[in-house]
């Protein structure tokens, strides 16, 4: 595969990446709200993208543990106050740091979580092909 090829595998790649990036809640839902199961269905939503403090690698929405139940009864009293999902989840980042994200924005120390794999990954390819090339020139001369 030709350098040129690599390297617009490597952009596609990325570009995917960086679009997943973002976990939002679906714009028909962010809407003003009128009616209690309208304000739990988009309570509920909101707390599946934000992570409980308390429980490791659980959702507000999975995790039954006493915090949970504290911010999901906010969210709700939140959205009763007429704010918007983006609203609800900065309250919640500004009052629990970037952590209780599921998926991060994109800054500078999330985006060396993101592609630090792939630098390591690159380097190992790179530190191969050298050492094939190496050794071809080797392989050619025992053949003649």
């Amino acid at each position: 595969m030709s350098r040129i090829n690599m390297l617009l595998l490597l952009v596609i790649a990325l570009t995917n990446l960086l679009g997943a990036t973002q976990a939002q809640v679906p714009a028909e839902e962010a809407t003003s709200w009128n009616t209690p199961a309208q304000l739990k269905r988009q309570a509920i939503a909101i707390a599946a993208v934000l992570r409980c403090p308390m429980a490791t690698n659980q959702s507000l929405q999975d995790s039954q543990s006493p915090i949970a139940n504290e911010l999901k009864a906010e969210i709700y009293l939140q959205l009763e106050q007429g704010k918007t999902p983006d609203e609800i989840i900065d309250f919640m980042v500004a009052r629990y740091g970037e952590r209780i994200r599921y998926m991060p924005n994109l800054s500078i120390g999330t985006a060396l979580l993101f592609f630090a794999p792939l630098g390591l990954l690159g380097v190992v390819i790179l530190w191969y092909l050298r050492q094939v090339r190496r050794r071809a020139p080797i392989h050619s001369l025992q053949e003649q």
